[in-house]
């Protein structure tokens, strides 16, 4: 039997709380909670990017992660929510004599709040068990996309017990990777390329999952149940998952839009041309404030490079969180050195040599470049799939509110259209987090069982260490209500259309943003005269549903 560590006291733990403890010899810390009288045990930390649980909260059973809302059951550490891969460990806890013990494993894993320089998935989480040896389950599951949607719908299938035979394929030559790192942690040169991927090569292998890299899909005949591929014979599917994710916009009829030293921002491909081409430059230019362009800048802002955003807007994100933060954001910007050329087009990118030398403005300015940034959105990479779909005019792929395109053919992430579940509305949204929610749900659906997504969009941006979190969704509203002080970066933007609160965006809020997620996704956020800064978030959260 495993010796028993004696942590605290019964008394220190009242009825739901939730408290990290250290462990003898430097072992790994244990998050306590009491539950309905029962004290659980777990590990401390999020197998995400490591944040520290006890500054999370418990809702309906749930541990919910204060950074960007992975969620566990408390009682067996099971995950509900990405963005974490594994689930959470749990250790065998008991109370006697008024004090609480605990057993640790003799290797208990890993655990760390250092994400930057560990991959996503290694940092102390329960990954999957390997599959089972392939039986007679005759199937073949095809999934096209090996982003967010894709990798974590391969993972769900085998989670939830499919046996057959899995194909991911990516176009990318890289085995699925963390995205989100590229624009902050990795551009800034604070992640190496060891901390990007999701999953180690030997984890498909266990999993029994053919990774098809550098591969890419011509064409889809749903009759026939086979998808075209380059370069390869045609591949037979007896269910499909469309997860192609967004294909970055180039600007073609701009002048100069070829030349080297321009480039998107979208794989690690394109990251890795950004740091060899930045890596002694003076002079960056970024056309676009959208959140990528804000990332990339905050991230390539230096003491010995200037970094100047073009923009069409007068502050970055107006259109989306409204000139308040925008306005909060280009001084945060402005603050580290960032230059901004607002409300301005641009006519012409000017070359020497072949190469990017500068930025030509409608004025007749010109800002020297040795390297320029594009961040002016993306499309769905859905082009060969325009004769066989009825595609939207963003090139978005139509599905119902079980992400099914057709019979036997589903869709995920960036490239799907769908019923948003708080109004109905066809909704098409480029988020991490609600990519790998996608992917959890059609993975589901493709072995019958019929679940609706109902799951609230939830996405962060960080810029200078300072994070904004955002719930629900919002392309227009009538007003923003606010709580606290935007210009301190504490507050709460409430916004709200035909008298509902469709989104809520917030800084310095965590608790208050965790709770608001999870009003969203139970459709029970209340009406914009219900609340107030006064407000009490959990307790609406606890007793909603």
């Amino acid at each position: 039997m495993l010796p028993e560590i004696d942590l605290t006291d019964s008394a220190s733990l009242p009825e739901g709380g939730l408290k990290a403890f250290p462990t003898p010899n430097d072992g790994p810390p244990v998050l306590l909670t009491r539950q309905q009288g029962q004290v659980r045990a777990l590990a401390a930390h999020c197998p995400h990017y490591g944040a520290p649980l006890e500054k999370g909260n418990v809702v309906r059973g749930k541990l919910i992660c204060p950074w960007h809302h992975a969620c566990f059951k408390v009682e067996n550490g099971h995950l509900c929510e990405p963005p974490a891969l594994d689930d959470l460990p749990t250790f065998a806890v008991r109370e006697a004599g008024g004090r609480i013990l605990v057993q640790l494993p003799e290797s208990p894993p890993a655990s760390t709040d250092k994400p930057d320089a560990t991959p996503t998935a290694e940092v102390g989480g329960t990954p999957p068990a390997p599959a089972a040896p392939a039986p007679a389950d005759a199937r073949t599951f095809v999934i096209i996309g090996g982003g967010a949607a894709g990798q974590f719908a391969a993972q769900a299938l085998r989670r939830e017990g499919f046996q057959g035979r899995l194909v991911l394929i990516s176009a990318d030559e890289n085995a699925p990777y963390d995205r989100t790192k590229l624009s902050k942690a990795y551009l800034a040169g604070k992640a190496q390329p060891a901390a990007l991927p999701l999953r180690q090569p030997d984890f498909y292998q266990q999993q029994r999952i053919e990774l098809l890299l550098n591969t890419r899909a011509t064409g889809l005949d749903v009759d026939r149940q086979e998808v075209q591929l380059e370069n390869r014979p045609p591949l037979r599917y007896d269910q499909l998952l469309l997860a192609l994710g967004g294909t970055p916009n180039k600007l073609p009829k701009l002048p100069g839009h070829d030349l080297a030293g321009v480039h998107t921002l979208r794989t690690r491909a394109d990251a890795d041309a950004i740091l060899k081409a930045t890596k002694d430059a003076k002079q960056v230019v970024v056309i676009g404030s959208s959140f990528i362009g804000m990332e990339a800048a905050s991230s390539l802002i230096s003491e010995t490079r200037q970094v100047t955003v073009v923009a069409q807007d007068k502050v970055p994100f107006e259109r989306v969180l409204g000139p308040e933060i925008g306005q909060m954001f280009r001084q945060l910007h402005e603050g580290k050195g960032v230059k901004f050329e607002v409300e301005a087009e641009v006519t012409a990118l000017l070359g020497e040599g072949g190469s990017v030398s500068g930025v030509q403005l409608k004025t007749g300015q010109i800002l020297p470049a040795e390297a320029v940034v594009l961040g002016v959105g993306v499309r769905p990479a859905t082009d060969f799939l325009k004769d066989v779909f009825a595609l939207g005019k963003d090139g978005s792929l139509p599905v119902d509110a079980q992400l099914r395109a057709a019979k036997n053919v589903y869709a995920a992430g960036d490239i799907a259209r769908f019923p948003l579940a708080a109004a109905g509305a066809p909704t098409r949204i480029e988020h991490w987090r609600l990519a790998q929610q996608h992917g959890q749900i059609a993975a589901r659906n493709m072995l019958g069982q019929q679940q609706e997504f109902t799951a609230a969009p939830f996405f962060w941006t960080q810029q200078y260490g300072k994070s904004l979190r955002y719930a629900g969704h919002a392309e227009h509203w009538d007003a923003i209500l606010y709580h606290g002080e935007v210009a301190k970066q504490d507050f709460l933007a409430f916004y709200v259309l035909a008298g509902k609160i469709t989104a809520v965006a917030g800084m310095g809020r965590d608790t208050a943003m965790l709770y608001i997620t999870e009003l969203f996704s139970q459709n029970k956020m209340p009406s914009p005269t219900g609340i107030s800064p006064e407000t009490d978030w959990a307790a609406l959260a606890g007793s909603a549903g």
